[in-house]
């Protein structure tokens, strides 16, 4: 099968609100507590999200980040985002093609989570050298993905996982690594 590509994401999400049925999933919001468990028990300041869909992480992550920015590259999945989300949470959804569209930083939180499998090994090499530039110093990085294989993606879910977890463990120290079946979540922090 062909990987997906924006114009897929953008399709999907056109035809169907909610296509990976975040937000009635079971499984979604028990991968979003063990996400929210990597990102640490202190609230930070400034928080990133990549891949953000229509915003069901956006909202959690909220909580723990005095501001939030999160980016897709679909249009229609950010204008649901944005519909779901109270203007009390203080998201900054965003526009962004990856891995150039990573805004700037400094960021105390950066959340990257199922997209890995769908850039190619040299632009997943080129996000992880952005996230590392974009994180401040005693910021986090937590990255989840799928390590299953399936159908759409340009490379396979765990040797994507594991790229960007080695790439990211070349220039700071991993602090979180478990393995959840389906799933595999790291995070990493930046020294001080």
């Amino acid at each position: 099968m062909k990987p997906i590509d924006l114009a897929g994401f953008e399709a999907k999400f056109q035809a169907s609100g909610d296509p990976w049925n975040y937000r009635t999933s079971a499984f979604e919001a028990a991968k979003r507590r063990v996400l929210l468990r990597a990102c640490g028990p202190v609230r930070l300041g400034r928080g990133l999200e990549l891949a953000c869909a229509i915003g069901e992480t956006s909202r959690a992550l909220a909580s723990r980040c005095l501001t939030l920015t999160a980016t897709d590259g679909a249009p229609t999945a950010l204008d649901t985002a944005r519909r779901l989300t109270p203007p009390a949470l203080r998201i900054d959804y965003r526009h962004a093609v990856l891995p150039q569209g990573v805004p700037r930083g400094p960021f105390d939180l950066v959340v990257v989570s199922e997209i890995a499998y769908y850039l190619s090994a040299r632009d997943l090499d080129r996000l992880a050298r952005r996230l590392a530039r974009t994180l401040a110093p005693g910021g986090r990085i937590v990255v989840l993905h799928h390590v299953v294989p399936f159908d759409d993606t340009a490379q396979a879910p765990a040797r994507a996982q594991e790229r960007l977890c080695r790439a990211l463990a070349g220039s700071m120290p991993r602090v979180v690594h478990r393995h959840h079946g389906r799933y595999a979540v790291s995070a990493f922090r930046r020294p001080r």
